[in-house]
């Protein structure tokens, strides 16, 4: 790591290559690990690159310049890119860019963003974030929908019953960008099978909409382990026993990294929680009851998941387009009923387990209950030949109505 008197992505002068290739790498490859050189501008921008050592014909080292650096801090992500060039047609984004800047939505529309979870909650989310403009997407759930799904699942009809609920949102999501190319990674299955895990620890931002404790263990350890942000929330409702009525509406949202307290102490979830779900009996609600716990909520209305979406899509906009005098913020939690918001801060506590893993990426201990597995080539979204001829079609007839 270096410095250089300049501002934004620095390139790297003679003296710099020399230094990186000639001498540090060999050090670096002596034990076996990758050399990565980083540059700091006086501005604060950083940029990267790997060194390898390339072994057919005549042994040389080559560099592979990184697209970008992520700089996590307690409530913010920074982001330095080394190309950020425009969109091509701002027209369908023109509110959106007014409203924080060219740089801002250059940013954002450069995030890789993972949702999991595409029920109630997660498929608002995803919708938005195609809109706001994002360009790469990976959307994670192994559910189909289903007929009880339909008052609250957006985009989905009768026709979707046995769909799998990826697949209806990334069609949702391919329709509603406002960008103008966009890649969908569309994985059915669970978080916790060794696909879905490596994709999320390959996303920018992760936005957690699911209410299984495993999920919610797995993106907590990935959010402190790997230092990517998660963004989580969710809806709970509570009904009187003995009219049926609704007397509690709450949804939630809040940001998790390693500078926060994590979704195990916040009470989103517990060990035996986990451990419940693994042995199947999550899902018993008698032998719940017998356990002392209360079985799973699943009430919710789409007006409640409309709420909740609305603020994890705010709180993960917030993170990328807040400037550094803007508060921090942990969380919030809004009530239906008695109307009252409350922000919520916190830490982890002194025997958190969670907490002390952090930064420690691949060097951390496996986590025992992944299930180890490929992503297969028909789990990526990519346009067809006769798709990329539409669309080159539609973008020749669109310049030549601006020109006309």
């Amino acid at each position: 790591m270096h410095s250089h008197p300049s501002n934004g992505w620095q390139d790297m002068s003679r003296a710099d290559i020399k230094a990186e290739r000639d001498r540090i790498s060999d050090t670096a490859m002596a034990t076996s690990l990758p050399l990565v050189g980083m540059t700091v501008g006086t501005d604060g921008h950083w940029s990267a690159r790997v060194w390898e050592q390339t072994a057919r014909g005549k042994p040389r080292k080559t560099r592979h310049w990184s697209r970008k650096v992520r700089v996590v801090e307690r409530s913010r992500l920074i982001v330095w890119r080394r190309s950020s060039a425009a969109g091509k047609d701002r027209k369908r984004q023109k509110r959106t860019v007014d409203s924080w800047g060219e740089d801002k939505q250059r940013t954002l529309e450069g995030l890789r963003i993972g949702v999991i979870g595409l029920g109630s909650v997660g498929s608002i989310v995803a919708e938005g974030l195609a809109r706001i403009g994002i360009r790469e997407m990976v959307l994670i759930d192994h559910d189909v929908v289903e007929e009880h799904n339909l008052d609250r699942l957006l985009n989905a009809s009768v026709h979707d019953i046995g769909r799998p609920k990826t697949d209806v949102a990334a069609a949702a999501v391919r329709k509603a960008s406002s960008a103008d190319r966009i890649s969908v990674i569309n994985i059915r299955k669970r978080i916790q099978r060794g696909a879905a895990y490596a994709a999320a620890r390959d996303c920018d931002i992760l936005v957690c909409c699911v209410d299984s404790p495993v999920a919610r263990d797995v993106v907590n350890r990935i959010a402190f382990r790997d230092a990517i942000p998660v963004v989580d929330g969710g809806v709970e409702i509570r009904k009187t026993p003995e009219t049926g009525n609704l007397n509690a509406a709450r949804w939630k949202a809040h940001v998790v990294n390693p500078y926060n307290e994590c979704l195990r102490c916040k009470g989103q979830y517990s060990s035996s929680d986990v451990m419940l779900e693994l042995d199947g009996s999550w899902e018993n609600p008698g032998y719940i009851r017998g356990t002392g716990r209360g079985a799973p909520r699943r009430e919710n209305v789409f007006s409640l998941s409309l709420a909740a979406a609305s603020e994890l899509l705010n709180m993960t906009v917030r993170m990328v387009i807040a400037d550094e005098w803007w508060p921090a913020q942990d969380g919030i939690e809004r009530n239906l009923v008695t109307g009252r918001t409350k922000a919520r801060t916190g830490r982890c506590v002194d025997t958190c387990t969670v907490y002390h893993e952090r930064w420690t990426g691949d060097a951390a201990a496996a986590i025992s209950y992944l299930e180890s597995d490929e992503l297969e080539e028909r789990d990526i979204e990519r346009p067809s030949p006769i798709a990329r001829l539409l669309r080159n079609v539609l973008a020749v007839i669109r310049r030549w109505r601006r020109e006309c």
